[in-house]
């Protein structure tokens, strides 16, 4: 293959996974917006590209909501990781960066635990509970590795995932936040 050749190929798998970037983000903001009911043509044009760049990125709409949770669970995953502080060597290192991740602000919490999020709006189909169960699975061992007594693991998940519920509404004030979030830290100290 010769360079020109090579450039091209790159270039044809970026424009690839622009428009399936495009495609699994567009989806996700009018499923926030309209529910999951809309339209795939609607999909398309917010994407800014024809419904059949569509069924061929995604031959069906379970094939379009299963990308949709894979990118949204990858996305918390990493986001998680992001807050593990390195210089942390004792247990409880993922599960403080769990805490930290849920108590904040961002757009990945926002989408996996708001009252329209888009893991609640497609979680209960059956198709996508695979999905949902492997990465249950994939959190449990990796909180299992972190060295903390399950008791306390379960305790401090279950509120920080409350509080993410919460965060941005008028039932828990900065304030509050601030106050929950320091504790579950303070649990994961032993």
């Amino acid at each position: 293959m010769s360079n020109t050749e090579n450039l091209e190929s790159q270039d044809a798998t970026r424009d690839k996974e622009r428009t399936r970037r495009a495609l699994i983000d567009a989806a996700a903001q009018l499923f926030a917006e309209e529910g999951a009911g809309v339209s795939l043509a609607v999909i398309s044009t917010r994407a800014g590209v024809s419904k059949g760049a569509l069924t061929h990125h995604f031959p069906n709409r379970s094939d379009l909501e299963m990308a949709m949770l894979e990118d949204v669970a990858q996305r918390f995953w990493d986001e998680v990781h992001a807050h593990v502080d390195l210089s942390e060597n004792r247990p409880g290192k993922l599960m403080r960066a769990y805490v930290r991740t849920l108590t904040t602000q961002n757009e990945v919490v926002k989408q996996i635990f708001s009252p329209m999020s888009l893991m609640q709006v497609l979680g209960s189909k059956q198709p996508t509970s695979e999905l949902l169960e492997r990465d249950a699975a994939m959190w449990r061992e990796a909180f299992a590795a972190d060295g903390l007594d399950t008791q306390t693991t379960l305790t401090v998940r279950f509120a920080a995932e409350g509080l993410a519920g919460s965060v941005g509404s008028c039932y828990v004030t900065a304030d509050e936040l601030a106050v929950a979030r320091r504790r579950l830290l303070e649990l994961t100290e032993g």
